[in-house]
């Protein structure tokens, strides 16, 4: 319970910070709920051109991406964010998730959307479920890009076990190399701040959904949609050999490692990672497959 205490007051902390400079990736009023796959989700739309769906990852809602990365991908795409099941806005929580059912959440919001096929953006947590939605769906899953990502079960205990008994102070040393943070002290007051935060219970039915989850490592072979995986070299939840290991094992696979930046590299070069993910998605998918 300590780790979700911890977590749930970093947020707290962020939302009392004065001096903010960065304005959210969603504008309330354009949130909507979308009834997908016997829930209500709640989502929000941004941009126009090619849609790319993005998933966000272990106790955030959508008000988490970085509103940098947001607004520059929003310039050639039609962005969809949304929050998943049981947490923040959306519906849902009545039942325990997995990865896989999640996975089909995300299949039906592009339903409720009227949207067949998309390419989609998972971050962490959000990956994995990305990475179940392009292996079930694969006719329904354009190009995916996987942030911050595994894909075994061993990978992703390694990963949650930071949080077993941390403090706030010790769960804010994770999220960015520390040489980082002493160069760029400004950085809490540019992160962006979830308008409704993830409770305990939300936060540990997604911790269990990711202990149950069986992994993708024997299955990555037969994914054939063109991949980008991001890693940052410091990141200490996801480590970059988990990067590299999930690279490995698709075929023609793309990896893109951020040197100086840990597992929220987003907020510190949203521009940059923009920037990967735009030519990766503008990269012809037959030069991708060579």
């Amino acid at each position: 319970m300590r780790r979700l205490i911890a977590f749930l007051l970093f947020f707290a902390l962020l939302a009392g910070c004065a001096g903010r400079v960065v304005p959210p990736a969603v504008d309330p009023a354009a949130v909507r709920m979308v009834r997908a796959n016997g829930a209500d989700l709640a989502c929000a739309v941004r941009g126009s051109g090619p849609p790319l769906l993005l998933v966000m990852g272990y106790g955030g809602t959508m008000d988490v991406w970085d509103p940098l990365l947001v607004d520059r991908l929003a310039r050639t795409r039609t962005v969809i964010l949304f929050d998943n099941r049981g947490i923040g806005r959306s519906g849902g929580a009545d039942a325990p998730p997995t990865l896989a059912a999640m996975a089909r959440d995300g299949l039906a919001l592009l339903d409720g959307l009227g949207i067949g096929r998309a390419d989609v953006l998972g971050w962490s947590m959000g990956s994995m479920i990305a990475q179940e939605m392009a292996l079930t769906a694969p006719d329904r899953v354009g190009k995916l890009v996987l942030y911050g990502t595994a894909c075994t079960p061993a990978a992703v205990r390694r990963a949650l076990a930071p949080f077993d008994g941390v403090t706030t102070e010790q769960f804010m040393a994770m999220l960015f190399p520390p040489a980082w943070v002493k160069a760029n002290p400004e950085v809490w007051k540019r992160l962006p701040v979830p308008a409704i935060p993830a409770t305990a219970e939300a936060m540990a039915r997604q911790r269990e959904a990711m202990f149950a989850w069986s992994g993708t490592a024997d299955r990555l072979a037969g994914l054939r949609c063109p991949a980008l995986v991001v890693a940052g070299e410091e990141d200490g939840i996801t480590p970059a050999a988990e990067g590299l290991d999930v690279a490995g094992r698709i075929p023609g696979a793309w990896l893109a490692r951020f040197r100086g930046a840990g597992h929220w590299l987003m907020y510190q070069t949203p521009e940059g990672l923009a920037r990967t993910v735009e030519t990766f998605l503008a990269t012809d998918q037959n030069l991708l497959a060579h």
